[in-house]
């Protein structure tokens, strides 16, 4: 907490409150925008590793992964 927010609360605390609210607004409104699609899946065909990287499967050292559905 900077020096003005904490002079902030003791002169005019229903401002304080109001800034801490409108700022809890804007981190939850991150939140949900970061919140997309998940990432893709994908499965190897040979082990049946399941990674979220492409195409190379780590356990086969091949490129043996395909994308799951």
């Amino acid at each position: 907490m900077s020096i003005i927010e904490s002079l902030v609360k003791v002169v005019d605390p229903a401002e304080a409150r109001r800034r801490e609210e409108q700022r809890r607004s804007e981190r939850e409104q991150a939140e949900r925008a970061d919140s997309g699609a998940p990432p893709e899946a994908y499965e190897c065909r040979v082990c049946g590793h399941r990674d979220q990287q492409g195409a190379y499967c780590p356990t086969c050292l091949a490129d043996t992964m395909r994308k799951l559905r």
